[in-house]
């Protein structure tokens, strides 16, 4: 019987739902998710079985303080980006230099010079040598052909 254990914000990147953390019962007694979006994740890896442990919360009111706390850290990072109007110190003209591109290297392959039908013929060849050896090994019945039972 699974025990309960607390909830995490369900550690699969494409969800920001809260996922029930559960503890197996039995012998493994591992730490698993069930998300209300992913479903089960009953990975036993030790790499997840620490996350889980280090970020496991009693309550969900605990873990959505903790998703709004992160939210807030995150856009005052955004803030701290420079935009492109801003003030810096490179003039729009260092940025309007161009850039030379590669020359391409000429490969001497002719046009219209078959690759693929030699290996195709000789693949063929191959098939056809086995279903001749596969015939030619067959055993003669004795039955004459006009008569049956």
């Amino acid at each position: 019987m699974a025990i309960e254990k607390g909830f995490i914000k369900c550690p699969e990147r494409h969800c920001s739902k809260i996922a029930e953390v559960m503890q197996a019962g039995g012998k493994r007694s591992t730490l698993y998710t069930k998300c209300p979006a992913c479903g089960t994740n009953q990975g036993n890896g030790v790499a997840r079985q620490k996350y889980l442990l280090e970020n496991l919360k009693v309550s969900r009111e605990d873990v959505e303080t903790v998703a709004e706390k992160e939210a807030v850290s995150d856009t005052d990072k955004k803030a701290a980006i420079p935009s492109k109007n801003a003030a810096s110190g490179v003039s729009d003209d260092a940025q309007n230099i161009p850039i030379d591109k590669p020359k391409e290297i000429p490969v001497n392959i002719p046009k219209g010079s078959p690759t693929a039908p030699p290996v195709l013929l000789g693949v063929l060849a191959l098939i056809m040598t086995l279903i001749a050896a596969a015939f030619a090994a067959r055993k003669p019945t004795n039955k004459p052909k006009g008569q049956t039972a």
